[in-house]
């Protein structure tokens, strides 16, 4: 049964009716009598909808069969779920009904996989899986409700954002411009024949914010030299070359100052086709090769905290917010469909806090005089504001 409505702040009312796949429906309505009777109906439904019959011997993995068959995902998302089924989910519940499932058995194989020491990440990307494959039984008429319902699953951490200062950008690109090779059954190291190429992949990485897999898949023609602009239209991944990006604004025009242009010059400027970045055997750089063999040692090299490629495009984004630039603006250079990746840096605006830095500026001891004044109460804590 729906909780009974209550108001919100606009003085509408709203309830929310749990559907059969374990997720749940708002509704609101200025009425609280329509919001009831709405919520009535729509139970109503699901009590008629009840009345199927489900195949009692329907497993999970016959289930699967039939549903990753269905599906149309990129083929890295494919190539990631069919990990998950193959490692976490199988093993499990292949053999079980569908039917015979209960949420403290979802919850009791959550907990398993935690005491078994896998991430918090890992355990919540296969539930994950499992919550769509059981919900889309439900819609199919082969399940009366998903379990996946109010599971408890382990709290991901995510560490601490960080970006590359100035200093540790124009380190690092000393260490490429000065890296070396070892030469082939001896003991001897020569300069690299590619550094220029990885100080404009990392050049335009970190003042651009492209994606490794957008550097990767850039062509000599997508970079206009005389506006400073790069055109991303394709993606590279470890499964190919795939057009366009994760969202309808990741493709799109980002400029480039003069220095990266500087060093996309040097790189490209007597091609007019092909890809820009190539990796040392031929074909397009791939990312995981380019973290271990160039950006893990520079790094190192530059003295620099180790870091993801992703580093460059988190880079990007706080310089650009430390500049001053405009949300709506960054977001469109980074290919954003929300502001997410930008509100972590929104401590570093210029105008951060301007508010609480104009209110003690009026008065700075207002604050702490009205705190001390008798008959006031006293802070907590013992120095006063800690200001």
């Amino acid at each position: 049964m729906a909780p009974k409505p209550t108001k919100l702040p606009s003085g509408s009312w709203n309830t929310k009716v749990r559907l059969p796949d374990g997720s749940r429906r708002s509704i609101t309505d200025p009425l609280k009598r329509v919001v009831e009777q709405k919520a009535r109906d729509l139970e109503a439904t699901f009590a008629r909808g009840s009345s199927v019959v489900v195949d009692g011997k329907l497993t999970v993995g016959d289930w699967a069969a039939k549903w990753f068959a269905a599906r149309r995902v990129a083929p890295n998302t494919a190539a990631k779920n069919d990990s998950h089924w193959r490692i976490h989910i199988k093993p499990r519940w292949a053999s079980w009904p569908l039917a015979q499932i209960d949420r403290l058995d979802v919850q009791a194989w959550v907990n398993d996989m935690a005491d078994a020491g896998l991430g918090a990440p890992t355990i919540s990307a296969a539930y994950n899986l499992l919550s769509k494959m059981l919900a889309d039984a439900v819609l199919s008429n082969k399940l009366h409700a998903s379990p996946c319902v109010e599971v408890t699953l382990p709290r991901i951490v995510k560490p601490a954002e960080r970006w590359l200062t100035r200093h540790e950008y124009d380190r690092i690109q000393l260490a490429l411009a000065n890296r070396t090779l070892q030469v082939p059954r001896t003991d001897r190291t020569e300069p690299d024949p590619l550094a220029p190429m990885w100080q404009a992949f990392v050049g335009l990485g970190c003042f651009s914010g492209l994606r490794p897999g957008e550097l990767a898949g850039l062509d000599v023609e997508h970079i206009d030299f005389d506006r400073g602009l790069v055109r991303v239209e394709q993606v590279n991944t470890r499964y190919g070359m795939r057009d366009g990006g994760k969202t309808e604004s990741a493709s799109r025009l980002v400029p480039f100052p003069p220095e990266v242009g500087d060093l996309l010059w040097r790189w490209a400027g007597d091609r007019a086709t092909g890809p820009l970045f190539t990796a040392p055997e031929g074909g397009r750089v791939e990312d995981r090769n380019f973290a271990r063999r160039v950006w893990d040692p520079a790094l190192r090299e530059a003295g620099v905290a180790p870091g993801k490629p992703y580093l460059m495009r988190h880079t990007c984004a706080s310089w650009l917010v430390q500049a001053g630039v405009p949300d709506r603006e960054i977001q469109k250079i980074l290919g954003h469909s929300s502001a997410r990746l930008i509100s972590v840096y929104a401590h570093l605006s210029p105008d951060a806090h301007e508010s609480v830095r104009a209110a003690w500026a009026s008065d700075p001891g207002a604050a702490t005089h009205a705190l001390h004044t008798p008959g006031k109460q006293e802070s907590p804590s013992p120095g006063g504001l800690g200001l």
